[in-house]
């Protein structure tokens, strides 16, 4: 079901000359008109929609609702592992709750940082030291932690910006 829906969506947002912002990622569609664009993710059955005019993204909204049972959330909070504050002079984008949840999921909530997090001259050989106990654990905090740092967010922009 989620891929026949996500087809017509896609379907829909190309009638209405929406473009894949990037071949690569097709799940990030823009449309430009005039001088206003309108960006719209799509994650699972999940839409964000920001972009440069509040009318245009209320009318694109309203085409959608009438294909689609869609409930409008309001102003994004939280998506995803980032927060986003925002204001009418900025947007404030922050993963500090994300990093806390990963902390306190692998047990290092009340651990002090360093600027190298290894010991220096440690010698690293495959085929020395303690198995892991748990692989799946560790898989996913490399995966948790390749997430963070390819989104890496701490963003603060003024409005007139986006």
């Amino acid at each position: 079901m989620p891929r026949a829906w996500y087809e017509k969506l896609t379907e829909h947002l190309l009638k209405l000359n929406y473009k894949h912002f990037n071949l690569d990622d097709a799940t990030l569609f823009v449309k430009k008109v005039g001088k206003s664009v309108v960006y719209l993710v799509v994650y699972v059955d999940d839409l964000l929609i920001t972009g440069s005019n509040d009318d245009y993204i209320a009318s694109i909204k309203r085409e959608l609702k009438k294909v689609f049972d869609m409930t409008d959330l309001g102003l994004l909070h939280y998506y995803l592992g980032i927060e986003v504050i925002q204001n009418p002079k900025f947007i404030f984008i922050s993963q500090k709750k994300y990093i806390g949840e990963l902390l306190c999921k692998f047990g290092m909530q009340d651990c002090n940082y360093v600027s190298t997090p290894i010991e220096k001259n440690l010698k690293i050989s495959s085929n020395e030291g303690n198995t892991l106990e748990d692989a799946t654990k560790y898989m996913q905090l490399v995966g948790s932690l390749i997430y963070l740092t390819t989104t890496r967010t701490y963003y603060l922009c003024s409005r007139d910006s986006i």
